[in-house]
């Protein structure tokens, strides 16, 4: 126990652990630290780092001293946005401060005007007036009608007022253009962020941050936690994407946190996008930019849905392909194929640690699980009935890739997913070859989808979208839509294009194809009083190893939801996918035109073995 001189005074914190599930802890020392500072100290005779959370009262109990004061911290709007974070998705303090990277108590240096030779139409212009008129807006604007000029026009409007800037893009759409374009304009004023920089970079890049060198930072959801000061513009471009939203604690939101953000620290903060969320369509004001920079036009054909590349398709490939353009060709499934099913017995070959069919990759011989990465032979004979005739459904990348290059052997067909893309140096280079024209096909999941420039497309075939359109969730029509008006846009840039759909909905997507902001208006009444926009949604997610521990857990929620007021239990019982990686799932989703109601719900609810999603976007 530490001793002070007599007579001195003794001060009383709150300190919440980084990264720790614990519910912050008392502890004193002989001076005043502010609140929001980083101090090193004691927890079970481990040295560990935690922040002044709040002052307090003097305890009943004896307290361990703070060992060291850092000079890193974080100011009290950073602290109201960790308190908020930490309520909203229920999670611990620590939780929430582990997202962020402390500032350090460094003054910045000023930086130089600047003056980039960006210049905007009439129409960009008013987009831009729009945006700093209001504190959040929406700007839904068409594939290529001039949304990244707008955005660069404001980061250099941020750099002469002092301010920075945050530029968030879905992980995948970290381009090598995008890259490019921003460093031509801003040069060292910009770095980009995101899981595949490197521990060195990454030093020198907070470095540059804290220095104030640094004045816009583009990345991945994590580039919002960076410690930029005076942010005055957050730019949430591709809005729609699911990869903003985190898939473990805290599964925080990126684009709702910006919002929440921008409004604390008096930034402005902008969606942008081709196809927006109904949400923020609903709820921002937004300024509709029509039109395209592109030359070029596009043809769509609607073909027949088949388990089989239609005769058209590669009727059309060849014909491409003969006049030396390009093609991409998108499919909601990697690997070879999705399932491998019995004809006897019809059941398909499921992950032994999870709920789900396994994927066939043919180049390894093997049934892969995209849960948990399980890996076995391909069987000959059926696990469940031990019947010989196993068959294949639902083509993916893998087997389309191989049937093309089958057929036109002397071309470069190549695989773009995520078993081939795996790094930021493999996207970079396949990129680079498809627009140097070194490669003739690219074959790819959503990853062709994520804002790629592609310069000069002349076909693009898109298979599979209905498995998206009949998932159950209700929002798949609008990411059915979205998905495919995202993939169809990067078909004719440049002259005339063809868009080949293969569907068994043709009448949805047709009637919708050339107006995405008809579709919002149309889809709006169908979830009033009952989804998003209009009600929150939230889920329970039980998980265990054992089977009969998870269904007592469920049973205990479900006494916990009886008689609750203001919510409603929309359904519970096993997860659709009711095993991963050998736990068994259960779930409970709820609904309810109050968050505050939910909230409190959530932290009744705070008990083991069960997770908390707000506002989820999965519900598999």
């Amino acid at each position: 126990m530490p001793h002070y001189p007599q007579g001195e005074a003794i001060f009383y914190y709150h300190i919440a652990i980084i990264g720790s599930p614990l519910a912050p802890l008392t502890y004193e020392y002989n001076q005043n630290i502010e609140v929001g500072t980083f101090v090193e100290i004691n927890l079970r005779n481990k040295l560990v780092q935690g922040i002044i959370y709040s002052h307090c009262e003097k305890p009943k109990f004896k307290c361990e001293k703070v060992q060291t004061i850092l000079d890193l911290y974080f100011d009290t709007h950073y602290i109201k946005i960790i308190k908020f974070l930490s309520q909203y998705y229920s999670c611990s303090i620590g939780d929430a401060t582990k997202l962020f990277l402390p500032f350090k108590k460094q003054t910045p240096i000023p930086t130089e005007a600047i003056e980039t030779s960006i210049a905007l139409s009439s129409e960009q212009r008013k987009a831009y007036d729009f945006i700093l008129s209001n504190k959040t807006s929406l700007l839904f604007g068409d594939t290529g009608s001039g949304k990244t000029e707008i955005y660069m026009k404001l980061f250099e409007k941020m750099i002469n007022e002092g301010k920075s800037s945050i530029f968030l893009m879905p992980e995948i759409s970290l381009t090598p253009q995008m890259q490019k374009r921003l460093k031509n304009h801003f040069g060292d004023l910009v770095e980009i962020w995101h899981s595949k920089v490197t521990k060195k970079k990454k030093v020198q890049i907070l470095e540059g941050i804290h220095s104030g060198k640094i004045k816009i930072v583009a990345g991945a959801r994590s580039s919002l936690f960076l410690p930029l000061k005076d942010i005055g513009l957050i730019v949430v471009d591709e809005e729609h994407d699911d990869s903003y939203k985190a898939s473990n604690r805290p599964r925080y939101h990126a684009r709702d946190t910006a919002i929440y953000m921008g409004n604390i620290l008096n930034a402005k903060v902008l969606l942008g996008s081709a196809t927006p969320s109904l949400n923020s369509y609903h709820k921002f004001p937004h300024f509709r930019l029509l039109g395209t920079f592109f030359e070029g036009s596009k043809k769509i054909n609607f073909i027949p849905e088949s388990a089989e590349i239609a005769p058209i398709v590669y009727e059309s490939v060849e014909k491409v392909l003969a006049e030396n353009n390009q093609a991409i060709i998108f499919l909601p499934t990697r690997a070879n194929y999705k399932y491998l099913t019995c004809f006897e017995c019809g059941k398909y070959v499921e992950c032994p640690f999870c709920s789900v069919g396994m994927s066939i990759h043919l180049e390894r011989n093997a049934l892969r699980c995209h849960y948990c990465n399980y890996l076995e032979r391909i069987p000959k004979i059926c696990p469940t009935c031990k019947g010989e005739s196993l068959k294949s459904n639902r083509i993916g990348t893998a087997q389309v890739t191989t049937e093309l290059r089958e057929k036109f052997s002397d071309k470069q067909i190549v695989k773009f997913d995520r078993d081939e893309i795996t790094t930021e140096t493999k996207l970079k280079k396949v990129l680079k070859s498809f627009n140097d024209k070194e490669i003739d096909v690219l074959v790819g999941t959503q990853m062709l989808s994520k804002g790629h420039d592609y310069h000069d497309i002349k076909l693009v075939v898109i298979l599979g979208i209905d498995t998206i359109l009949a998932m159950a969730d209700f929002r798949s029509r609008e990411r059915a839509l979205s998905l495919l008006l995202q993939v169809a846009g990067r078909a004719g840039r440049k002259g005339e294009g063809k868009v080949i759909v293969q569907t068994s909905n043709r009448e949805f997507f047709e009637h919708y194809i050339g107006d995405y902001e008809l579709f919002l208006k149309d889809e709006l009444p169908y979830r009033r009083d009952i989804y998003p926009p209009y009600k929150k949604l939230m889920k329970f997610l039980v998980s265990h190893k054992n089977k009969h521990k998870a269904k007592e857990t469920l049973e205990k929620l479900q006494l916990m939801l009886e008689n609750v007021q203001d919510v409603e239990v929309v359904g519970f019982g096993e997860a659709p996918i009711n095993k991963i990686a050998s736990k068994f799932r259960f779930q409970v989703l709820l609904r309810s035109f109050s968050a505050k109601a939910l909230l409190e719900l959530a932290q009744k609810c705070k008990i083991p073995n069960v997770e908390i999603d707000i506002d989820p976007v999965s519900f598999t």
